[in-house]
């Protein structure tokens, strides 16, 4: 809403007019500027250490003096360092600081460096002197007003508030309001770090034109005095000619130079770096681009519904998309039915992670879906392992779900579910052989532990010319089987076999087809009579047994 203009500020005294001219500047990372999570006074010392440390040794300034520099207290500037040291919302970290020590072991300050820019990175041209000058948020609204006015784009005092935020009270993480952004702008325009040229922008905004001299230096520079009035015009009048007189010698060429890249490496700066910086040239006054009535394409409103500045600074190419608070503020989650059908058996814990898990665990089933998996099949395989879990159990729904639900369980075999094949529902043979030899080497392991901690028993006696158990192959199968009576003509069956060969008889074998006498366990002979097919009797046949297991 239109709002009376600042009284401009009175013409500075005669001292502060021979004051030297303060023209350097930084570059200052938009992502600074425009996130919320940086409060005001860490984009002040921002620019202060940027300044110190663009000479070779770096900043070497103590804490006390970078706050006697700007005109703040030393908590204040320790507090913006340490929030420039952390990693941002991003894991960027804008300053790093190395501790020194003087030769004698005593402490000394430490030295600061800011982070390098990239060369595709959004940035702002933002003079030292301003952060001298200027209240933290002052300069902060200073640097939204500069780059937007960099960047051509038509600017509002509500865009302005949407971008300034309280950091701490009450109201911490909230934008300001429309009227307290108003009363910055007067403040900035009071300080004559701004011009503020009512309703002559486009569609009736307000026209804030950022100057990186205040206006009362650049009169004085000129050898003119300040005044509020109309300025004076930069063309000569009727009848004086377009140059000076013969003889006066040329006009003058040297400009400030306006280049955004690379560095402003022609820029004048005097040794000590961030100190009051000496300067004669002439800033170029040149007219401002005009505002065509097309550009930006916006109608400005009455209310407080203006399109926040946030919205283009905030949400760069390449920049997580992020709220406030850090967490997800991006576009909002739009899955198939094909794929919510399949985590029907699972919705109770879908629902219960994040956005970004969400959109984790879609992505997962598609992939799955399109490599030729069954919907059945994959909506089976959530059902079977969510009923053999106990939800209170589940602490991470969402690592639960991508790492325990959805990955396939099984052989190399694509049609292998968990050692059931999914087309036929028969075990699988290739799973069965692994889990055979994988119980095998864990018998093998076991019983060479075994052997270790329990010694043979000396009661057993076992000669060392006896010769090791006699092993032969089935005549059915072909498995392998223990050979007790190493005198028989052929092998025996194994147990199955002989349970399908002669489970069906009540009685036991002809005697005439084994024989009568036992043979001894070793083969030594015995004289009591054997029993079944082994051809060894009772004593001997358990005998031989136990020395074949030992």
């Amino acid at each position: 809403m239109p709002r009376t203009a600042a009284v401009p500020s009175s013409p500075p005294p005669t001292g502060d007019q021979a004051r030297p001219q303060r023209r350097q500047r930084v570059k200052v990372p938009l992502r600074l500027v425009a996130n919320p999570h940086y409060a005001d006074v860490a984009v002040t010392v921002y620019v202060k250490i940027a300044a110190l440390a663009s000479r070779p040794e770096g900043c070497t300034a103590a804490t006390v003096t970078i706050a006697e520099y700007l005109r703040l207290s030393k908590s204040s500037v320790e507090r913006g360092m340490t929030q420039l040291m952390r990693p941002g919302p991003d894991g960027v970290v804008e300053l790093s600081s190395t501790r020194r020590s003087l030769p004698g072991g005593n402490g000394t300050s430490a030295v600061r460096r800011t982070r390098p820019l990239c060369a595709t990175e959004r940035f702002v041209w933002i003079p030292v002197a301003a952060s001298e000058d200027l209240t933290p948020r002052q300069l902060r609204a200073y640097a939204l007003i500069a780059y937007a006015q960099a960047q051509k784009l038509p600017l509002t005092e509500s865009e302005i508030a949407g971008a300034l935020h309280h950091h701490s009270g009450q109201r911490a993480g909230q934008p300001l309001t429309t009227a307290a952004a108003g009363e910055i702008v007067d403040e900035l325009e009071a300080t004559r770090w701004i011009t503020v040229e009512r309703r002559a922008g486009v569609r009736g905004r307000h026209h804030f034109v950022a100057h990186d001299i205040p206006a009362a230096a650049q009169d004085a520079a000129c050898g003119q005095p300040s005044s509020t009035g109309v300025a004076p015009s930069s063309t000569s009048g009727p009848g004086e000619g377009s140059g000076s007189s013969a003889g006066a010698g040329s006009l003058a060429t040297m400009e400030e130079p306006r280049t955004d890249r690379p560095d402003d490496e022609r820029a004048l700066f005097s040794p000590a770096v961030g100190e009051v910086q000496v300067g004669e040239g002439v800033e170029n006054r040149g007219a401002q681009p005009q505002h065509g009535t097309g550009e930006g394409g916006l109608a400005l409103r009455a209310d407080d519904h203006q399109t926040p500045l946030t919205t283009p600074l905030t949400e760069p190419s390449g920049t997580p998309l992020t709220n406030r608070a850090g967490a997800y503020g991006g576009p909002g989650l739009t899955i198939s039915a094909r794929v919510h059908a399949v985590l029907e058996p699972v919705h109770r814990l879908y629902r219960q992670t994040s956005i970004y898990m969400q959109r984790r665990i879609a992505r997962e089933v598609g992939s799955q879906l399109r490599s030729g998996i069954d919907d059945a099949r994959l909506r089976q395989r959530l059902e079977t392992r969510v009923c053999r879990t106990f939800t209170d159990e589940i602490r991470d729904p969402g690592r639960w779900i991508l790492g325990v639900g959805l990955p396939r369980w099984g052989c190399g075999i694509f049609d292998c579910e968990a050692g059931v094949l999914w087309s036929s529902g028969r075990q699988c043979s290739v799973c069965e052989e692994i889990v055979r030899d994988r119980r095998q080497g864990t018998a093998q392991s076991d019983a060479s532990t075994l052997s270790t901690v329990r010694p043979t028993p000396a009661r057993v006696p076992v000669p060392r010319s006896t010769p090791a158990a006699p092993r032969g192959r089935c005549p059915e199968c072909g498995c392998a089987v223990l050979v007790l009576n190493p005198a028989a003509s052929a092998a025996p069956r194994c147990k199955p076999c002989r349970e399908e060969h002669e489970g069906g008889r009540a009685s036991g074998p002809s005697p005439s087809e084994h024989p009568e006498v036992c043979a001894g366990w070793d083969g030594s002979g015995c004289t009591r009579p054997a029993l079944g097919s082994t051809g060894l009797c009772v004593r001997c046949r358990t005998r031989r047994m136990e020395w074949a297991a030992s």
